[in-house]
C-alpha cells in the first residue's frame, strides 16, 4: 500500500470514526471498531473494489457498532447528535440557546423514525455519504435510497412543522 492509499484510508477511516461518534459508539468503542476494521480491510484489501472500498470501510464498522450493541443489549439508549453549528453563521447567545433546542428536537424526532429511516438521514446528511454509498451499504440502488431518504426527510420535516406550529423547515 503506497502512502497515497494510506493517506486516503486514513481520512476515510476519521470520517467513520465521526460517524459512529454521531450514531451514539463511546469513543474507545469506535476506536476499537475503526482498528478491526482498518485490520479486515488490509487483510482482504485484494478482493475488494477500489470504487467500493469507502462504502466497505462504512458497511462493516457500521456492522460492528451494531453487532456490539446487540452484545451489550442497549440498543434504545444511543443518542444521534448534530453539529448544527455548522449550519449557522453567527455565535450569538440566542443562535447558541435556539440551535441546542433545535438540536434536542431533532433527536427526540429521529428517535421517533424508524432505525432504517434515522440511519438514511445520518449517513447522508452527518456522514455526508453518497447516494450511491448509502445503496451499497443497504444492498439496494441509489433510486431507492433516494426515495426513502425522501420519505424519511419528509417525515422528520413534518414532525419538526408540527412541533414550531407550522413554520418553514427546509433540508
Amino acid at each position: 500500500m503506497n502512502e497515497l492509499h494510506k493517506k486516503q484510508l486514513q481520512e476515510k477511516l476519521l470520517a467513520i470514526y465521526k460517524t459512529l461518534l454521531t450514531m451514539g459508539a463511546q469513543k474507545e468503542d469506535a476506536e476499537d471498531i475503526l482498528q478491526e476494521t482498518a485490520i479486515q480491510f488490509i487483510q482482504y484489501i485484494d478482493g475488494i473494489s477500489p470504487n467500493d472500498a469507502s462504502a466497505w470501510l462504512y458497511k462493516v464498522a457500521i456492522h460492528k457498532y451494531y453487532d456490539l450493541i446487540k452484545k451489550s443489549q442497549s440498543q434504545h439508549n444511543y443518542v444521534i447528535s448534530f453539529r448544527l453549528e455548522d449550519l449557522l453563521e453567527r455565535r450569538t447567545p440566542e443562535t447558541i440557546i435556539m440551535q441546542q433546542e433545535l438540536q434536542r428536537e431533532i433527536v427526540a424526532r429521529l428517535a421517533t423514525l424508524s432505525d432504517k429511516e434515522a440511519q438514511l438521514i445520518l449517513l447522508k446528511y452527518s456522514a455526508e455519504l453518497s447516494l450511491k454509498d448509502i445503496a451499497t451499504l443497504f444492498g439496494t440502488t441509489d433510486k431507492t435510497v433516494k426515495t426513502q431518504l425522501a420519505r424519511a426527510k419528509n417525515k422528520l420535516k413534518q414532525q419538526l412543522q408540527e412541533v414550531y406550529n407550522g413554520g418553514k423547515i427546509d433540508f
